[in-house]
């Protein structure tokens, strides 16, 4: 207890330099923990986000099965379509209990001068495709309502049971979806028969979600669908998950390397300030070796004041990090091309404490040769300088 009051005291006669050093180490954990953590909960959304899709597979026209991935949980525009007479074929077929059709374009809103995305859909599915949504207002009955995300009637300022248009036809705002956080908020969604009319496309579609009544025979049904229907792809929940999950990865290995490469460096920053204060205090060293302290104890003195300075730096980057999530998040969903929606970062004391055993493990390597460095100072040559 000694050792660490000595080693704190040290530490204090050079604020400026102890707090420099310190706000590096933080900033780096800060770094590593929020990726560690982003990393994790953008597994466990993209896992509950494909659970919410109440689907089990998706047909679509032949494609890139990236593409496919995008379309199927975040819209992407694409120019392909199912050819007509697909979804009655998918209906007809032996254990298939839904099939939810899907139209997704750009249309234009002459009211805003823009082109709005939309999303055609069967409104009677929307409970089961998505489950998560918290709709203020009702789901449209009839072929004139329309569903609206939060970001874009927030823009346009447009409350439930107003009209818009879109095309030659007149909508009434039947609901209004919850902010989810994802992309989900910035599609109009509207009856797919109804935008079939105003792109005149009569039977085009985007995709068709399928749920089978017996999952234990998805591969048998996927089998037989790819066998008697030309010109589709089929893709299970499970393959959009790997596909996005193989997008995600290069961009994880990378802030991952970079977040390490942070902490890296932090210790170099660590092992010059303790380097520096040894030098400044060499005639100090050399007095406590005259009066009794063994080399052991200048070691232990030296190397606690660096475990305790990278301690109280890990500390501070684990706050700053779960403090600053929401930005942290924010900036992460503005430059990647995909992102679950929900909460991403998350603290998780398990997590936290693994970063911050990784920082006292590069600290303590840091701290080494300082501490040896000081440890074998002469006494007699330090003191007359």
């Amino acid at each position: 207890m000694a050792f660490i009051k000595l080693a704190f005291s040290n530490l204090l006669r050079h604020k400026v330099r102890s707090l420099l050093t310190l706000v590096g180490i933080a900033a780096s954990v800060t770094v590593l923990f929020s990726i560690l953590s982003f990393n994790r909960g953008f597994e466990r959304g993209l896992a509950d986000e494909i659970n919410r899709t109440g689907i089990h597979f998706m047909v679509v026209p032949a494609g890139c099965p990236h593409e496919v991935a995008s379309l199927v949980l975040h819209g992407a525009v694409t120019p392909k379509f199912i050819e007509a007479g697909v979804v009655d074929k998918i209906r007809s077929t032996d254990g298939v209990a839904l099939v939810s059709p899907m139209l997704i374009t750009q249309v234009p809103n002459p009211a805003r001068d823009r082109l709005d995305m939309v999303y055609g859909l069967e409104m009677s599915h929307v409970r089961e495709i998505k489950a998560g949504w918290r709709i203020d207002g009702r789901i449209p009955e009839g072929g004139d309502g329309l569903l609206m995300g939060a970001e874009v009637a927030a823009h346009d300022g447009v409350a439930v049971g107003e009209r818009v248009r879109y095309g030659n036809r007149d909508f009434t705002v039947s609901g209004i979806i919850g902010k989810t956080g994802s992309q989900d908020d910035a599609f109009v969604y509207m009856p797919v028969a109804a935008l079939q009319d105003i792109l005149e496309k009569h039977g085009g579609l985007t995709a068709a979600g399928v749920k089978v009544s017996q999952p234990e025979r998805l591969e048998e049904i996927t089998g037989e669908l790819a066998a008697t229907v030309p010109g589709i792809q089929i893709v299970t929940m499970n393959e959009v998950m790997r596909s996005l999950a193989a997008l995600a990865n290069s961009a994880k290995v990378l802030s991952l390397s970079i977040a390490v490469i942070a902490v890296l460096i932090s210790a170099v920053g660590v092992m010059n300030a303790i380097l520096m204060a040894i030098f400044e205090r060499t005639q100090e060293i050399g007095m406590m070796r005259a009066v009794g302290a063994s080399r052991t104890d200048i070691f232990r003195i030296i190397l606690k004041e660096t475990l305790l300075l990278t301690a109280a730096g890990g500390v501070c980057g684990i706050l700053l990090s779960t403090l600053g999530a929401g930005w942290i998040e924010g900036f992460v969903r503005g430059v990647m091309p995909y992102v679950p929606s929900g909460k991403m970062i998350h603290f998780d004391p398990i997590l936290a404490g693994a970063c911050i055993l990784f920082t006292l493990i590069v600290g303590m390597a840091a701290g080494g040769y300082p501490s040896w460095k000081a440890s074998t100072i002469n006494p007699i040559e330090a003191i007359k300088g």
